[in-house]
C-alpha cells in the first residue's frame, strides 16, 4: 500500500501531453487520420512505462515523425542531457551546443549521443523527472530528445521517433552540419509501437537527480558485458605496446605519444616530438607498469627500460621552481616552457608510486620521490582560494591560466606524498583542495578542463576527484569523503554508455565487434567514446566494497570489459591495416561526429594501454573482483 501511494505521489510530478506528430514538415496534434493508444505501467517504484501504438487510419501511405511529450508540474532549476548538455554547458570557450536553443529553435539530439537513450532529466531540490527511450527493441530506441522550458519554469521533455537532429547537427569539434531527419513510413492500416520510460524521485543531493536515475536505470536494464580477452593477455598487450613506443627525444629515452598510419600503410611514430609525462602520453605510468611487469614476470628488459625512463624524467623534468616539465622536449628549454596541472599531477603521483614499487623490488630511487616532493611543495604555497591550483603555469612559477577543475589532478600527488612520508601538510592540502573543487564545481554536477584538447565540461577531470576521495576516506575515515567519492563517481558514470547503440552491418563497429555499453563519452566538446573509463575501475570496486552497493561492481565490470575491445593482435587487419601489437585506437565514433557513425579512428595513442595496465595492477585480484563475492 505504501509503495502504491508513493508511486501516485511521484506520478504527480509530471503530466503526459496529448500525442503530436510531424508530417510534411508541420508539427500538429494527432488528428482523424491517427489512432493512438497508450498503456501506462509501473514496473518498479518511481519508474513509469508508457507503451504507445500509433496507427495510420488514412487511405494513403504516410511518412511521419511522432512526439511523446511530458510536462513537469514543478519549476525546473537544473537539467541534464547526459554526455551532451550539463545545465546548458555554461562553462568553456568552445562552440559545442549550449543552452536549450540555437537561434530560437530547440536543440534536438539523436539517442546515440546520450549515455541513456534519448534521455532528458529535469530537477529542483525536491524532485527530478527523467524521460528516456526503451533500449529493449530497435523501434523504441531509434529516437531523439529535446527540452523546452516554459515561462513558468516548467519543462517539456520530448522524445521523437525515429531519429532527427536539429536545428543543426554537431558534426565535429566546434563544427556543425545541416539538420538530419528520418521518418516512419506507414501504409494504410499499419501501426507501430514504442515504449518510453519516466523516472521520478527525490535527489539525494542538490543537482544530482542523475545519480538516482543511474541507479534506477541499472536495475531496470542491468549492464551486461563480457571481456574480449583474459587479463593475462590484456597485460601482455599493454606491455607490448609500451615497448613499441620507446624511442628517443633528442637522445633521451622516453615513450612517444602514439602511432599513426603513413602512406605506406604502416604505423609510424607521431612526428612532433611529443613525449608526455601524463595525460595522453603517460610516460610515468607506463614506466611504472614496466617495473610492475618485472615484478610479475621477471622480465629484466622491462625493469631496465622502466628504470631508465623514470630516471630520465626525474633528472630532467624538475625546474628550479619545483614545477615539472610535462614534455620531454621542454626539458631543453625550461625558461620558455609552461606546464599544465593535469600532466604534473599525473606525473608526480606516479613518481611516488614508482618510488614505492622500486623500493619493494630492492632499489632506492630518492630522485623520483624528490621530483614529486618539489612539485607538491610548490603548490603548498601556491594554492589560491579563488581558483585552486589553476591550469597552466610557467616553469618559472607564474600562473598563465587559472581556469577549470583540472587542478584536481594534483590531489592524487598530495595523497601519495602523504601516504609515503606521513607529513601532515600534504594531507591537509589534499583535504582542502578536494573540498574546494567539490564545492565549487562538482556540486553543480560538472567538472571542467581536464581534457586538454578542449575547453569545456568533461568527464576526465572527475577521475582525480574519485581516486582521491576514496583514498582520503580510507586514510581519515571521514564520511564526507565517501560522499565526495559517490558524487564524483555518479558524475563520471553519467558519461558511461548503459546500452548498445544500433549500427548498420557495414560499419566498423559491426565488422570488428565493438559495442558501446561501458564506453565513456569524452566531453561536451568532443562527442566520441574512448577507453578512459577503465581508470575508474579500481576506485569503483572499492566503492562497492565500502558501500555494499553491487551496482558499482557492475559498472566497474562494464567499464573494464568495454576497453578490451578492438585491441590489435599484431596480425589481423583493422580498417585494412595491421596495427602494432597491443595498440588500440583512441576514438570510437558512435554518433554523427567526426567520422561515419560506428567508425574506429586510426590514432593509436599511448594512454589506453597504460590505463588498462593500471586497472589490473591496482585491483590485483586476478578477476578484478568483477564478480560478486562468493558466499563463505
Amino acid at each position: 500500500m505504501h509503495e502504491m501511494k508513493q508511486n501516485r505521489s511521484l506520478r504527480e510530478a509530471f503530466e503526459v501531453l496529448p500525442p503530436r506528430l510531424i508530417e510534411n514538415g508541420v508539427e500538429r496534434p494527432a488528428g482523424p487520420e491517427d489512432e493512438v493508444t497508450l498503456r501506462e505501467e509501473c514496473p518498479m517504484e518511481g519508474i513509469f512505462a508508457f507503451t504507445r501504438t500509433w496507427k495510420n487510419k488514412a487511405n494513403r501511405e504516410r511518412k511521419i515523425q511522432t512526439v511523446f511529450e511530458i510536462r513537469t508540474l514543478y519549476p525546473v532549476e537544473h537539467y541534464v542531457i547526459p554526455c551532451v548538455l550539463y545545465n546548458g554547458n555554461p562553462w568553456g570557450k568552445g562552440l559545442e551546443p549550449k543552452g536549450l536553443t540555437h537561434q530560437g529553435k530547440p536543440w534536438v539530439f539523436s539517442y546515440d549521443r546520450e549515455s541513456i537513450p534519448s534521455c532528458t532529466l529535469t530537477e529542483n531540490d525536491e524532485i527530478y523527472t527523467a524521460l528516456f527511450a526503451s533500449p529493449a527493441d530497435p523501434i523504441s530506441i531509434t529516437s531523439s530528445c529535446s527540452l523546452e522550458q516554459e515561462d513558468s519554469g516548467a519543462m517539456r521533455q520530448r522524445i521523437f521517433h525515429p531519429v532527427k537532429e536539429e536545428p543543426l547537427t554537431y558534426c565535429a569539434r566546434d563544427k556543425y552540419a545541416p539538420p538530419s531527419e528520418s521518418y516512419i513510413t506507414l501504409s494504410p492500416g499499419e501501426s507501430f509501437t514504442v515504449t518510453v520510460y519516466t523516472a521520478v524521485g527525490k535527489p539525494e543531493w542538490k543537482n544530482f537527480g542523475m545519480a538516482a536515475l543511474l541507479d534506477q536505470y541499472s536495475v531496470l536494464f542491468p549492464l551486461t558485458t563480457k571481456a574480449v580477452h583474459p587479463q593475462e593477455k590484456i597485460w601482455e598487450y599493454g606491455v607490448g605496446y609500451a615497448k613499441r613506443l620507446i624511442t628517443e627525444c633528442k637522445g633521451v629515452k622516453s615513450f612517444i605519444i602514439g602511432t599513426l598510419p603513413g602512406e605506406d600503410g604502416l604505423f609510424h611514430y607521431r612526428t612532433d616530438e611529443c613525449f608526455e609525462l601524463g595525460w595522453c602520453g603517460q610516460n610515468a605510468l607506463f614506466a611504472r607498469m614496466l617495473l610492475e611487469d618485472y615484478g610479475r614476470t621477471g622480465d629484466r628488459d622491462s625493469l631496465s627500460q622502466g628504470v631508465e625512463i623514470l630516471d630520465n624524467w626525474a633528472e630532467r623534468a624538475p625546474a628550479a621552481s619545483g614545477l615539472l616539465c610535462v614534455q620531454m622536449r621542454d626539458t631543453f628549454r625550461k625558461g620558455e616552457a609552461s606546464s599544465d596541472t593535469c600532466n604534473m599531477g599525473w606525473g608526480a603521483a606516479e613518481l611516488v608510486r614508482a618510488y614505492r614499487l622500486a623500493r619493494s623490488l630492492g632499489m632506492e630511487k630518492p630522485a623520483w620521490l624528490q621530483a614529486a616532493r618539489g612539485l607538491c611543495d610548490f603548490f603548498l604555497s601556491h594554492f589560491d582560494e579563488r581558483f585552486g591550483f589553476g591550469k597552466e603555469w610557467k616553469l618559472t612559477g607564474e600562473c598563465l591560466d587559472q581556469g577549470g577543475t583540472i587542478g584536481g589532478f594534483l590531489l592524487c600527488a598530495f595523497v601519495e606524498m602523504y601516504k609515503e612520508t606521513k607529513e601532515e601538510p600534504y594531507l591537509r592540502m589534499a583535504e582542502k583542495a578536494l573540498r574546494f573543487y567539490v564545492e565549487r564545481d562538482l556540486n553543480g554536477f560538472f567538472c571542467t578542463a581536464g581534457a586538454l584538447d578542449t575547453t569545456c565540461i568533461d568527464k576526465e577531470t572527475s577521475i582525480p576527484l574519485i581516486l582521491s576521495s576514496v583514498e582520503l576516506f580510507g586514510l581519515t575515515g571521514k564520511d564526507i569523503y565517501l560522499e565526495y567519492a559517490r558524487k564524483a563517481a555518479y558524475y563520471f558514470t553519467s558519461w558511461m554508455y548503459h546500452y548498445n547503440v544500433l549500427y548498420p552491418a557495414e560499419s566498423d563497429f559491426e565488422r570488428f565487434g565493438f559495442t558501446t555499453m561501458g564506453g565513456t563519452a569524452v566531453s561536451a566538446q568532443h562527442h566520441h567514446i574512448d577507453a578512459y573509463g577503465v581508470m575508474a575501475v579500481p576506485a569503483l570496486l572499492r566503492l562497492a566494497d565500502i558501500t555494499g552497493d553491487s551496482l558499482w561492481r557492475q559498472r566497474a565490470k562494464a567499464l573494464y570489459d568495454n576497453t578490451t575491445q578492438c585491441i590489435s593482435d599484431g596480425e589481423t587487419p583493422i580498417r585494412g591495416k595491421v596495427r602494432p601489437f597491443g595498440s588500440q585506437n583512441e576514438g570510437f565514433h558512435h554518433c554523427s561526429w567526426g567520422m561515419e557513425r560506428g567508425s574506429l579512428n586510426d590514432w593509436l595513442v599511448a594512454w589506453p594501454s597504460s590505463f588498462r595496465l593500471y586497472a589490473i595492477s591496482e585491483a590485483d585480484m586476478g578477476t578484478l573482483r568483477l564478480r560478486e563475492k562468493q558466499p563463505e
